[in-house]
């Protein structure tokens, strides 16, 4: 794109909507962060998910939504220092999701962690999609060697 004519070259577009797709995913996690310390019952009974009997194990998972939603934030705040953030995000989320959507189907785990898992992979895709445009095609040649 022309500069001149006062569009962002692509890679600049890309970095933005890396930001915009890492900020995103950071509001999803703390979202389920705050009902899983604060509302589990509502969490539970809006995606029809049992409570486990031991409920200090989930709110202590809420701490670890809490943190991940931080650490999606650092990418967001200063973008270029922190494309370390954006791999493990992709490879969290891929794996999370993958979980998920493994467990509902293949182990008779609730149908909500299929939307869940899908929810994860969908972050992972776009964050994916927007590091390969920004960096240059290759969203891993700062970490291979």
């Amino acid at each position: 794109m022309n500069e001149a004519m006062g569009k962002e070259p692509d890679q600049d577009a890309a970095h933005r909507k890396l930001r915009v797709t890492m900020g995103a995913g950071s509001l999803y996690d703390f979202t389920f962060a705050m009902i899983t310390l604060a509302a589990p019952g509502f969490g539970s009974w809006f995606l029809e998910i049992p409570l486990p009997a031991e409920q200090i194990y989930l709110r202590f998972t809420g701490i670890f939504l809490l943190m991940a939603a931080l650490f999606y934030m650092l990418p967001v705040i200063h973008p270029g220092r922190y494309l370390g953030n954006v791999v493990v995000a992709i490879l969290g989320r891929a794996m999370g999701g993958v979980f998920m959507i493994t467990a509902a189907v293949a182990f008779a785990q609730p149908p909500a962690f299929i939307l869940l898992g899908a929810g994860d992979l969908v972050f992972a895709s776009l964050h994916l999609y927007y590091l390969a445009r920004a960096e240059g095609g290759n969203p891993f040649r700062h970490y291979l060697v």
